[in-house]
C-alpha cells in the first residue's frame, strides 16, 4: 500500500472517531467504511468501526468486525474489551467475561476492562467477584468514576457497607448523575433514611421525569417517611401513567396507593417482562422419589413476619410424605426465630452469593418438585430464580399479596376471600385456594405478661386505638379518619409503632393540623422479643386496620393476643387479607364494606364497652381455626399434592 493511501486511511479513521464522539453515527460509519476499504487488514479501523455499529445497536455487525480484528491481531486488548462489551449487550455473559479476562491477561492495568468485567459479574449475580474486580480497578486508579460507580452498585446489591455505597455514588456522579442518584436513594432506603432517599428521587424526577419506576419509588419513600407532600397529585399522575402502560412503579410500591387488581396486574407485567424474561431452561418432570421435595425460597428466614407466621407450619410438615428445604437468600440469622426457622427444615442452604441461574441449577440438582417463592416483589426478592425454572412446579405464597405478572409462577396460594371466585382474571397464575384463611399461624407463639399502661407509655385511663403497622401503609385518607376518631372519643389515644424521629415528628404535626394534640399519639418502641410485643397488645382496646394495604401478620398478632381488629375490605388481595383473617376467626362484624362504615363501627365500639368486651371474650375463650397450625398444614400439603 502506498504511503498516501495509508495516510488517507488514517485520516478517515481519525475523522470517524471525532464524528463518533459527537454522536454523528451515520457519518462516522461512512468514514470508517472508507478507511476499512482502503486498509481491510487494519485491526484498529475494524475495532473502531465496531464501536459505531454498537452505538447503532447493530451488534452482530460489531461482533463480526471485532472477530475479524482479532484474527488479524490476536493480542489486541482493546478489541477484546470491546468484544466483551458487545457480547454483554447480547446477554452472552459467560463469553463476555472470558473476553474481558483475555484482555486483562494481556494488559493487567487495563482499568476499563476491569470495570467492564465487574459489571458483567454483576449481571451474572456474582456480587463478591464483581466487588473484587471494581476494587482492583480502584487500586490502579483510585478516582476512576466508573469503578467507584460499580463498587457502589456491588455494595448496594450485597447489602453491606451501605454508608460506603452512598459515598461512592456521590463520588461517581460524573458517570451519570441520574443513575448515581437512583442508586444512592436505594442505599439510603436500605439504611431506613427514607426522607433522604425521597430527596434524591425528587431530584431524579427533576432531571429525568420519565426515568423508569422513580415516581412510584418517590411516593413509597415518602410514605415510609410519613411525608405526604403532593400526595394526591403524585398518586394521580402515577395512576394515569400506569394506565398508559408506562414503567412508573414497582409492583410493591403500588399496594398502599391503590385498590385495583387490574392495575396491580398491569404493574407486575410491565416490571417482570422487562426485568425477568423467561430463560431457556428445559422443564423437568417431578422426581419419582418416595418423598415430595419442597423448597421454600426467601430472604426472610429471620426476625421477620413471614418466619413468625410460617415456622409452625414448617415444623408440622409430614416428613413421611415431604422433604422440606430452606433456600435462604441471606445468611443464617442468630435470633431466636432465626434459629428456630432454620432448624425447621430438613436442609437449610445459604445461597446469598450465588447467581439466580446457579440457584435454579442447585434446585434442579436437588430434584426439587415444588419451589415456593415466599417473597414476590418484597425487599430482597430474586424473581430471576424462577425465571430460570427452578422446579417443575413454582408457587407464590405468603410474602407478596398479589400476582407475579409472569409465566414463571404456576400457582398462587389464596382462599375464597383474598381472591374471590371470578377474580382469577387478574392473576397470571392458577389460583389454588385453601379451605380457610391463606395466612398461616404458629400456635406455639408465647405471649409475655402485659406491662402496665405507664410502663408502655400510655395514659392511665382512656380508650386505646392501636395500629402497629408499617409506616408506608398509613396514607392521608386513613390518617384523617383516625384523627376524627380521636376527636370524637374524649381521652382516647392512637398507639403506633415507633419510627424514625423525623417521621414521628412529622406525624405529630399532621395531627395538630387536624386539631388533635400530639400527646394523643403514642409511639411504641422496639421491644426485645415477639412475646413482649404480643404481651403489650393486651393494653389496646381496638386494632385499627389500614386501607388499601391491610394488616396481614399484624392482624394475626392482634387476634392471637386477644385484641379485636377492625378492617375495611377492598378488591385487591392486599386489601382483603384482614377480611380473610376475621372471616376465619368468626368475627364478620368487624369487617366494614367501606371507610364510612369502618369509621361508624369504630365509634360504636369505642362508645359501647360491653360490645367490645364480648368480642374480646370470644377471642380469648374459643379456639379459632385461624390458629390451628396442624390442620392448616394438612390443607397446605393437600394443595401441594394437587399442584403436582
Amino acid at each position: 500500500m502506498s504511503l498516501e493511501a495509508a495516510d488517507e486511511a488514517r485520516r478517515l479513521n481519525d475523522r470517524g472517531n471525532a464524528l463518533l464522539d459527537v454522536g454523528q453515527f451515520e457519518e462516522a460509519l461512512a468514514s470508517y467504511d472508507r478507511a476499512v476499504s482502503i486498509r481491510p487488514e487494519s485491526a484498529v479501523a475494524l475495532t473502531n468501526r465496531s464501536n459505531v455499529f454498537r452505538a447503532l445497536h447493530r451488534l452482530d455487525d460489531a461482533l463480526r468486525d471485532l472477530d475479524a480484528a482479532l484474527r488479524i491481531r490476536p493480542a489486541f486488548p482493546e478489541a477484546l474489551n470491546n468484544r466483551g462489551n458487545v457480547l454483554r449487550d447480547l446477554r452472552r455473559l459467560d463469553e463476555a467475561l472470558a473476553s474481558f479476562d483475555a484482555a486483562l491477561t494481556l494488559r493487567p492495568d487495563f482499568v476499563m476492562a476491569r470495570c467492564n468485567r465487574g459489571h458483567t459479574l454483576l449481571d451474572l449475580g456474582r456480587l463478591e467477584e464483581a466487588l473484587s474486580s471494581f476494587d482492583a480497578a480502584l487500586v490502579l486508579a483510585p478516582d476512576d468514576v466508573e469503578a467507584l460507580f460499580g463498587r457502589a452498585v456491588a455494595l448496594l446489591n450485597l447489602r453491606c457497607q451501605l454508608e460506603e455505597a452512598v459515598a461512592c455514588f456521590d463520588r461517581a456522579v460524573a458517570v451519570d448523575k441520574v443513575e448515581c442518584l437512583v442508586g444512592k436513594a436505594a442505599a439510603l432506603a436500605q439504611l431506613k433514611r427514607y426522607g433522604e432517599a425521597a430527596t434524591c428521587l425528587s431530584e431524579v424526577l427533576a432531571l429525568a421525569p420519565d426515568r423508569s419506576y422513580v415516581l412510584g419509588s418517590l411516593i413509597y419513600s415518602r410514605l415510609q417517611a410519613l411525608d405526604w407532600s403532593d400526595y394526591d397529585v403524585l398518586a394521580q399522575t402515577l395512576i394515569q401513567r400506569l394506565k398508559a402502560g408506562q414503567k412508573v412503579t414497582y409492583p410493591l410500591s403500588l399496594l398502599p396507593l391503590l385498590d385495583s387488581p387490574e392495575l396491580s396486574l398491569t404493574s407486575a407485567r410491565i416490571y417482570v417482562q422487562e426485568q425477568y424474561p423467561s430463560q431457556d431452561i428445559a422443564p423437568r418432570a417431578p422426581a419419582s422419589g418416595a418423598l415430595i421435595r419442597i423448597a421454600y425460597v426467601s430472604a426472610d428466614f429471620r426476625d421477620h413476619p413471614v418466619s413468625h407466621l410460617l415456622v409452625g407450619v414448617l415444623e408440622a410438615h409430614d416428613r413421611n410424605r415431604f422433604e422440606i428445604i430452606g433456600v435462604s437468600l441471606r445468611p443464617r440469622e442468630g435470633s431466636e426465630i432465626g434459629r428456630r426457622v432454620a432448624a425447621a427444615f430438613d436442609r437449610f442452604i445459604d445461597v446469598e452469593t450465588r447467581s439466580d441461574r446457579e440457584i435454579a441449577e442447585l434446585l434442579h440438582e436437588l430434584q426439587v418438585d415444588i419451589a415456593v417463592d415466599l417473597m414476590g416483589f418484597t425487599d430482597g426478592c430474586r424473581p430471576g430464580i424462577f425465571a430460570h425454572r427452578a422446579a417443575p412446579v413454582q408457587v407464590s405464597y405468603l410474602g407478596y399479596p398479589g400476582t407475579s405478572g409472569s409465566g414463571h409462577i404456576d400457582y398462587v396460594l389464596a382462599d375464597d376471600v383474598v381472591i374471590p371466585r371470578g377474580e382469577e382474571v387478574w392473576y397470571t397464575e392458577g389460583v389454588v385456594r385453601l379451605p380457610r384463611c391463606v395466612l398461616p399461624n404458629d400456635d406455639r407463639r408465647a405471649i409475655a405478661t402485659a406491662p402496665s399502661r405507664e410502663q408502655a407509655g400510655l395514659p392511665a385511663t382512656g380508650f386505646v386505638f392501636c395500629a402497629f403497622t408499617n409506616a408506608y401503609k398509613i396514607n392521608p385518607p386513613v390518617f384523617n379518619l383516625w384523627m376524627r376518631l380521636l376527636r370524637e372519643v374524649p381521652g382516647s389515644v392512637l398507639w403506633l409503632r415507633a419510627t424514625a424521629v423525623e417521621a414521628s415528628e412529622r406525624l405529630l404535626r399532621e395531627a395538630a393540623l387536624r386539631g388533635v394534640d400530639g400527646s394523643r399519639l403514642v409511639f411504641a418502641p422496639h421491644v426485645p422479643s415477639m412475646a413482649d410485643h404480643l404481651g403489650r397488645h393486651r393494653l389496646a382496646d381496638l386494632y385499627l386496620d389500614t386501607f388499601p394495604y391491610n394488616a396481614h401478620s399484624t392482624a394475626c398478632d392482634a387476634l392471637w393476643a386477644g385484641v379485636p381488629v377492625l378492617t375495611c375490605t377492598g378488591r385487591t388481595y392486599a386489601a382483603r387479607a384482614a377480611t380473610s383473617v376475621l372471616t376465619t376467626a368468626g368475627l364478620p362484624e368487624l369487617i366494614a364494606k367501606d371507610l364510612q362504615e369502618y369509621e361508624s363501627r369504630a365509634l360504636q365500639l369505642a362508645r359501647e364497652p360491653e360490645r367490645l368486651r364480648a368480642l374480646r371474650q370470644r377471642l380469648n375463650e374459643q379456639r379459632s381455626p385461624l390458629f390451628d397450625t396442624s390442620a392448616y398444614c394438612r390443607h397446605l400439603e393437600d394443595a401441594y399434592v394437587g399442584m403436582l
